[in-house]
């Protein structure tokens, strides 16, 4: 087998992508993908694999797929996966690639070097296959604290909400898109709810503005939270940057967000990926189940420095251990 691979898709393709998804509206969707792949043997389509992404932070890899999958051909399978997992990174360097995959893909996004993480969630729709996800409010056990939100609150809340008496609370209101708020209002509110930690205004506008879905959060005409979401237009859409501001942290501005945004994404299948610190919160949200099915990687940029994460704290809290199965995948 000699394979050859394209990043574009041709017109006499469209034919193939349709039979190896099963789904007439696949070759439309890898059109508009930030990144794909093609494999092929010879003239014959033997595999492909897309990317979605804003172009700034985040990457999904998805639709993994090849024409090897049966037990006598599952060798070829693995090699053509890898081959293109291999072509498409070439495209995304310098930047952490969530995976979404299936059983079948454990094996291929391990040998590849991806990691299953642990604070991966989908919005679970009807019809959904049931052995993706794991039970409602599930835990690993190195999160099963004293006090069960220990660790699991994300940016640090104060009380003062929390004790306002029901006269004194602000209204609240809730918009698609960003309203009147300017960039910097929303980079502003993005650093002050992740920890104070910079964010660079001109990659958050790039974020923003790239993203097909924006819901935000308004005390009066004040801007205190924000939500988006990157998609593909018909399958695959993956939420990022869910942020409230401390102040308001507690007053169910969080939650309002995500049912916000769960209102008006189309696309089939919703997952995001999260840090630990927001266990609790994800968890408590009816809408989500937490999915076995979701890898990492940070491809790296030879000519970029980076901060090393492999501090074996930050990697049981983000990953499962190397070889990690659940039992009913043994």
């Amino acid at each position: 087998m000699e394979l050859r691979f394209s990043a574009e898709v041709n017109p006499a393709d469209s034919e193939s992508l349709t039979a190896l998804y099963n789904d007439p509206a696949r070759p439309e969707l890898f059109e508009k993908s930030f990144s794909k792949r093609l494999a092929y043997d010879g003239d014959r389509l033997v595999g492909a694999v897309r990317v979605i992404s804003e172009g700034v932070e985040t990457a999904l890899l998805t639709d993994l797929r090849t024409v090897w999958e049966e037990d006598e051909t599952a060798q070829k399978g693995l090699e053509t996966a890898l081959a293109l997992i291999r072509e498409i990174e070439k495209d995304l360097n310098n930047r952490r690639v969530m995976a979404c995959g299936r059983r079948r893909d454990l094996e291929t996004f391990e040998a590849a070097g991806y990691a299953r993480c642990k604070n991966a969630w989908v919005f679970f729709r009807e019809g959904m296959d049931e052995s993706d996800v794991l039970p409602p409010g599930y835990r690993f056990e190195n999160e099963f604290v004293e006090d069960e939100d220990a660790g699991n609150r994300g940016p640090a809340r104060t009380a003062a909400p929390n004790a306002r008496s029901a006269a004194e609370r602000p209204e609240i209101s809730y918009r698609d898109g960003l309203g009147e708020a300017s960039f910097a209002d929303v980079n502003d509110v993005l650093t002050a709810a992740f920890w104070g930690r910079p964010h660079d205004a001109a990659r958050t506008e790039k974020a923003f503005t790239n993203s097909r879905y924006s819901v935000s959060a308004y005390d009066g005409e004040k801007l205190i939270g924000v939500a988006r979401a990157v998609a593909d237009g018909g399958r695959y859409a993956t939420i990022l940057n869910v942020a409230v501001v401390p102040g308001y942290q507690g007053l169910s501005v969080g939650k309002n967000l995500m049912k916000k945004l769960f209102g008006i994404i189309s696309e089939d299948v919703i997952v995001l990926n999260t840090h630990p610190g927001a266990v609790g919160f994800y968890n408590r949200l009816p809408e989500l189940r937490r999915t076995k099915y979701i890898f990492e990687k940070f491809i790296a940029d030879p000519a970029a420095e980076r901060k090393s994460d492999k501090n074996p704290a930050f990697r049981l809290n983000m990953y499962a251990p190397a070889g990690y199965r659940f039992p009913d995948e043994y």
